[in-house]
């Protein structure tokens, strides 16, 4: 009796706090948006990459920006929604399923995160050194494809040790029960300086907390100054000739790429001031988070991840809205994806 009562406290399961309030949040919309936003971003890296001119310029940010968005949002389905799946419907086997790539998945999710916001800050910069007629500006032009590599191996180093903190253990008295997998930090995490130095103070300034106030920084500039500037001279080049006409275009292009990172930059921060407040709180009063709030806590981690989701998803209507060249050659790749599908599906039924 004593081996069964310890094995029962051992394999004991309860539910997170407000599983059906996440279930609805997460795996219901979440997977809405983030099924979007990989149709939307997969559709946007194959319009920049079939296109050498956006590969050489500017654009070469977007294109990359769309890779990483779409394994972002990927990885939210397969993290987010299948973990609150499994407690909503008490699953041992979606646990299982969950446990067998957390850790690299979980890995690979926080290194593409952290990249797309180094390459926001970027393609911001330039954008910066355009809009103000900074002299960094041939640096940053000359330099686009070394400035996004580093970008890319700042989000590699930052987040690329996540991966050796956790460690999956499998209970075998607890087969087949909620609790046959259990996620715990190895040794080092909590008894080294690490989790102090690494995990607290580095990741969090570096990834969250300075690209957040770099980019508000950036962007007030930007739209300040963008404020100030006179509306395009269209007009008058249509009256002093082709030269000036040519020049009123360019112009007229910078500005539209200008607010188009503007309104990347404006919908990153919208999308992480959950997540810059909690990185705040938990530095200023951890324990009365987790004890007082924990299930605040628990739904404000999951809109933290959604609104990230949401960021992504909302870069293809920016990019149309803001640059209106870009529309044709993306419906154009729409209509032949729907043709294709729409065959496909012809196809299928005609069996």
């Amino acid at each position: 009796h004593s081996i069964s009562a310890f094995q029962d406290l051992e394999c004991y399961y309860e539910p997170p706090p407000l599983t059906f309030v996440r279930f609805w949040l997460v795996t219901v919309f979440g997977t809405t948006v983030s099924f979007i936003s990989i149709l939307e971003n997969l559709l946007l890296f194959v319009f920049f990459l079939k296109r050498k001119a956006y590969r050489n310029n500017h654009n070469v940010y977007l294109l990359l920006l769309a890779f990483f968005d779409f394994f972002v949002s990927l990885a939210y389905i397969f993290l987010m929604s299948v973990n609150v799946l499994s407690d909503y419907l008490q699953s041992p086997a979606l646990v299982s399923m969950w446990f067998s790539y957390m850790v690299p998945m979980i890995t690979i999710s926080h290194i593409t995160m952290s990249s797309a916001s180094f390459l926001i800050i970027a393609a911001s910069f330039e954008r910066y050194c355009i809009t103000t007629s900074s002299r960094a500006l041939a640096f940053a032009q000359r330099n686009r494809p070394e400035i996004a590599m580093v970008a890319i191996l700042m989000g590699v180093v930052s987040k690329g040790s996540i991966c050796l903190e956790f460690e999956i253990s499998h209970h075998e008295n607890c087969m087949g029960q909620m609790n046959e997998w259990q996620m715990s930090y190895r040794p080092f995490v909590f008894d080294t300086p690490y989790n102090t130095v690494w995990r607290l103070w580095f990741r969090n300034v570096v990834t969250i907390l300075a690209p957040f106030f770099i980019l508000a920084f950036l962007n007030a500039k930007i739209v300040a100054t963008l404020s100030y500037k006179k509306p395009s001279v269209t007009v008058y080049a249509y009256i002093s000739g082709n030269l000036e006409m040519e020049q009123a275009q360019r112009k007229a292009s910078a500005r539209e790429a200008t607010r188009t990172m503007a309104a990347v930059t404006f919908c990153y921060l919208i999308s992480n001031i959950v997540n810059v407040v909690l990185t705040i709180w938990e530095h200023v009063d951890k324990q009365a988070l987790f004890q007082e709030y924990l299930s605040v806590y628990a739904i404000a981690v999951d809109v933290v991840s959604l609104m990230t989701t949401l960021g992504c998803a909302c870069r293809l209507p920016i990019y149309l809205y803001c640059q209106p060249e870009l529309r044709p050659d993306i419906v154009h790749i729409v209509e032949k994806w729907w043709k294709w599908w729409i065959g496909k599906l012809k196809i299928f039924v005609s069996f």
